[in-house]
């Protein structure tokens, strides 16, 4: 049944969790006018509209970003377990929640150690936009479920 609500919400957390993989997350710039930049690899510093050197690698939220779509596509195509979808997908979307707050961390803690001030990019909102529709795929899912129950209980 890849024609559910849940699969569409699904679709579009996974497609959100795969822009964050394409270019910067967002960009830091310090008093002397150097810019940095936060992609999901970790914190580099651009010169020139190139990126440059590594300041800050961020192996934790590399993994996390990558892993998050794999697992939304695989709860996508689990649509007759449903436990096991549900299972994934809460597990998914708090991975999401985890790496906003990696991401979070990274961008203060850089932040304050190269005194540079953060320029908002819409990116940075993506994983909340993604773990709300991961809510919402989990509550659909967790309906489904319950109709399934209440059917085999009038049998």
């Amino acid at each position: 049944m890849i024609q559910r609500i849940q699969t569409l919400y699904l679709a579009v957390a996974t497609a959100l969790s795969v822009f964050l993989l394409k270019g910067p997350i967002v960009r830091l710039v310090s008093d002397t006018g150097q810019a940095y930049e936060l992609n999901f690899k970790g914190i580099y510093s651009i010169e020139s509209n190139l990126v440059g050197e590594t300041i800050e690698k961020s192996l934790p939220l590399t993994f996390i970003l990558i892993a998050v779509p794999v697992f939304f596509l695989i709860a996508i195509f689990l649509y007759r377990r449903r436990k096991l979808q549900i299972r994934i997908t809460v597990f998914t979307t708090l991975l999401l929640l985890g790496a906003f707050l990696l991401m979070i961390f990274y961008i203060f803690y850089t932040g304050r150690k190269l005194e540079a001030e953060l320029i908002f990019n819409i990116k940075l909102t993506f994983p909340v936009i993604g773990a709300i529709f991961g809510y919402l795929a989990f509550r659909s899912i967790l309906k489904d479920e319950l109709l399934i129950k209440s059917y085999d209980r009038i049998r």
